[in-house]
């Protein structure tokens, strides 16, 4: 399907022709409503934004809606619980939004949506040339995987200015080696969608330091155990920053039961329910295991990270 077919018709056609993907859709539908009500409710936003519930629900129809138009690999309730996080830091609270890993930009139109009503600025990080080559040592990249996932940075910045508010947004095409190391504005919330270990390695290296002290960091591969990993790995946080792992709400064991839980636990409200349940399986792995300088020092070399993207 192309561009143009799917302005006109936004509904992915293998779903529609399964019962199960009809199901999804009137469940996304029917829910709208009153996930927005639960996600943004007023006690969680900061009184600055003093959003109306006509407001608040036109938001989350746009996500919807958006998320329909450009293929996105998250859905609008994670954009909209990212748009939680970006209203519950008051006006004054220093800090752009960041985005590492766009694709088409349907993420981008949304969290653009919110950087309009939050008075912030978007930065977007990416190759525009799909995922980079392979680096020698991270377990989830392919060598074979070497330009997938492109888009073109004319295709992005159309879309987010037919969909969202392209004047609030900051592309920054490179790869993140070559780009993030020059990033210096402070952080409010990053949202990481970049396939590789290596690339969460650089993103993590070059924009952590930048996070305000109560900033946030999103990912979307929270189904990798050992990706994940990174977040919990006590040798990795005391290997770079000299700090603890800070955890991973929802770390590839928050099983989706249609419940609403942003976390964190303290402040727990009536309309939390955190009642999920998580699983392993013996042949998983949660063990993070790329260290560029180690495999560098091990090659003989001076251990500086050369990974892309």
């Amino acid at each position: 399907m192309g561009e143009e077919d799917l302005r006109r018709n936004p509904f992915n056609p293998s779903k529609i022709h399964s019962w199960r993907g009809f199901i999804s859709d009137a469940y996304d539908l029917l829910t709208l409503p009153a996930a927005v009500y639960f996600v943004l409710r007023s006690e969680r936003l900061h009184p600055d934004y003093q959003l109306s519930a006509f407001a608040k629900l036109r938001l989350g129809w746009r996500m919807y809606w958006n998320a329909r138009k450009v293929f996105t690999a998250t859905s609008w309730r994670a954009h909209l619980a990212m748009a939680q996080k970006i209203l519950s830091a008051p006006r004054a609270t220093p800090g752009v939004v960041v985005e590492c890993g766009c694709f088409r930009g349907g993420a981008t139109a949304n969290l653009s949506l919110v950087c309009e009503i939050a008075g912030r600025e978007l930065i977007v990080y990416d190759s525009f040339e799909g995922l980079p080559p392979a680096a020698e040592g991270d377990p989830l990249a392919n060598p074979a995987g070497e330009g997938f996932l492109a888009a073109a940075l004319e295709q992005v910045r159309d879309h987010v200015a037919r969909n969202g508010h392209v004047a609030r947004c900051r592309f920054v095409k490179g790869f993140f080696s070559d780009t993030l190391p020059s990033h210096s504005e402070p952080i409010a919330l990053m949202f990481l969608d970049v396939d590789y270990m290596a690339s969460l390695h650089d993103c993590i290296q070059n924009l952590w330091p930048h996070l305000v002290e109560k900033g946030y960091v999103f990912i979307d591969e929270y189904v990798y155990t050992d990706y994940c990993a990174l977040f919990y790995s006590e040798k990795y946080w005391r290997k770079y920053f000299d700090a603890t792992p800070p955890g991973l709400i929802g770390a590839g064991s928050g099983a989706p039961l249609g419940a609403y839980y942003l976390g964190p636990f303290a402040g727990l409200g009536a309309a939390d329910n955190p009642r999920s349940i998580a699983y392993t399986r013996k042949d998983l792995s949660g063990l993070w295991t790329y260290y560029p300088d180690e495999i560098a020092a091990e090659q003989g070399g001076d251990g500086a990270p050369t990974t892309p993207l």
